[in-house]
């Protein structure tokens, strides 16, 4: 393999992204040189000081979604990882001074989404038992190989378009 300056791959961003391709590329014998123009790394997933004493997690609750194999494969917990339950998970507070908190007691969600939504409320174990249903098909996939795409993106725009117009719109995911 090339070497530009003795890397062997050069990634650019140090989010959590970046990182775990990193380590899993230096583990595999690369010489890994990572980017990044900000002080700190982690990307989405720190909580920093945004304002003087308020500490703010930008979108830290993606280190939640890691695969359980990445962070034992990486020894993670070794190096002070660790995902902390988020209570309430998320707070918006609106410009008119009201508010909607949601967390992990569904009927407390619940009240919540009725203070703007009676019927969103009702149906929101609804959406919820979607949401698992759509995950419950999703994550296995998470771990493999994307499917070879045939050369789609070989071909001209033409070539593509005439594709996609052969293709099914996808099944439901609902029941």
């Amino acid at each position: 393999m090339a070497r530009a300056h003795g890397w062997d791959v050069i990634v650019v961003g140090a989010g959590h992204n970046g990182l775990v391709t990193a380590c899993y590329l230096a583990r595999a014998g690369r010489r890994v040189l990572v980017l990044e123009r900000r002080p700190l790394v982690g990307g989405a997933c720190v909580t920093e000081e945004t304002f003087p004493g308020y500490k703010v997690s930008t979108a830290a609750y993606v280190n939640s979604l890691f695969r359980k194999e990445i962070v034992h494969e990486l020894g993670l917990r070794d190096h002070g990882f660790e995902v902390l339950a988020r209570n309430p998970s998320s707070f918006t507070p609106l410009p008119d001074g009201r508010s909607l908190t949601l967390g992990p007691d569904p009927e407390w969600t619940r009240r919540e989404i009725a203070k703007f939504s009676a019927r969103d409320a009702a149906r929101y174990p609804e959406y919820e038992a979607m949401l698992e249903r759509v995950a419950a098909f999703i994550e296995p996939t998470l771990g493999m190989t994307p499917p070879d795409d045939g050369g789609f993106w070989d071909g001209t725009e033409l070539e593509r378009q005439a594709i996609l117009r052969q293709c099914k719109a996808p099944p439901s995911v609902e029941k």
